[in-house]
């Protein structure tokens, strides 16, 4: 029998598990990318879902809402309550992204859209009176936040 190299085959040995431990490495980080990517997108889904619901309730409810974010106090007691759930379910949704944005599950373009059309929203009197009404609902880094940006409007 031959006399077997133990050194050489120790080496080789280490070699073949660094080499293995360098290509589940790799693969590792293929995986957290790819299901970071997943959870990106599901994120993105939720938030489209859960968008498509709140602008249902608008769009079924946009004489009111469109009457309150003009004239708030004109409305009768029953419609401004109405109303503040209205503009409460549409914050309710922009806080959901806040959320998800702190939490680097959607990107700073999309973000930005949301921010922007409550900027837009914000200028109409009766949705401003109904925020402030309302915003004492939320933590005060997304109060903060909606009332700064809506300012360097």
């Amino acid at each position: 029998m031959a006399d077997w190299n133990w050194d050489a085959i120790s080496a080789i040995s280490s070699a073949l598990g660094g080499l293995g431990v360098i290509i589940s490495g790799f693969f590792l980080v293929y995986e957290v990318r790819r299901n970071a990517q997943a959870i990106e997108g599901a994120t993105v889904q939720g938030l489209m879902s859960l968008e498509r619901d709140v602008f249902t309730v608008l769009a079924d409810n946009a004489d009111l809402f469109t009457q309150g974010r003009r004239d708030r106090p004109g409305l009768s007691e029953t419609d401004m309550f109405r109303f503040d759930k209205i503009t409460g379910s549409y914050m309710s949704l922009v806080y959901s992204a806040f959320v998800q944005f702190q939490e680097d599950l959607i990107d700073d373009e999309t973000w930005d859209a949301y921010v922007n059309a409550v900027r837009a929203h914000k200028e109409h009197p009766g949705f401003a009176a109904s925020w402030d009404v309302s915003k004492a609902g939320y933590p005060k880094s997304f109060r903060d936040l909606v009332d700064r940006d809506a300012r360097a409007a």
